[in-house]
């Protein structure tokens, strides 16, 4: 599916932010979800994106922007240069936000086709909760990774 970039700032639905550094919207009470985070956020302390958790109100408007449902949280989201990624495009361009050697992994990830590789990220998506478990709340950044996250 092709998405014209930055569309949901003509979206009255979607509050303003700042869009320029990538944004990976991510399941703060699934383990896998935040563990990933917090994996990435080891791996790249000062990196630019940024990260958002589905229980916010500005994802979820993008969800529903991009016709996803938030509720089910069927897919995450990287959002950069205005153009959403779900499934097995999004965990590439998550690992795209990273320093090498991940950068080089994301991008060579994209010789999987989408037909296998959205198969294998669907297969862990209905799994995760069941194999990793859930948080009693959402992934909370500490004071130095703070900045990471939007409010």
């Amino acid at each position: 599916m092709t998405h014209i970039p930055y569309s949901y700032r003509d979206d009255p639905n979607v509050p303003s932010f700042d869009d320029s550094a990538p944004l990976v919207i991510f399941d703060g009470l699934c383990v896998l979800c935040a563990t990933g985070v917090q994996w990435m956020l080891a791996r790249d302390p000062e990196g630019a994106s940024k990260f958002a958790a589905i229980q916010q109100p500005l994802p979820r408007a993008l969800y529903r922007h991009y016709n996803l449902d938030a509720d089910r949280f069927d897919t995450f989201m990287v959002l950069s240069n205005g153009i959403p990624y779900t499934r097995w495009q999004g965990a590439l361009a998550a690992a795209r936000t990273m320093p090498q050697p991940w950068r080089l992994l994301g991008n060579l990830g994209r010789i999987v086709p989408n037909v296998i590789g959205d198969r294998i990220y669907d297969w862990v998506q209905r799994n995760r909760l069941q194999w990793f478990g859930t948080r009693d709340t959402c992934l909370m950044p500490d004071p130095k990774t703070a900045h990471r996250f939007l409010k």
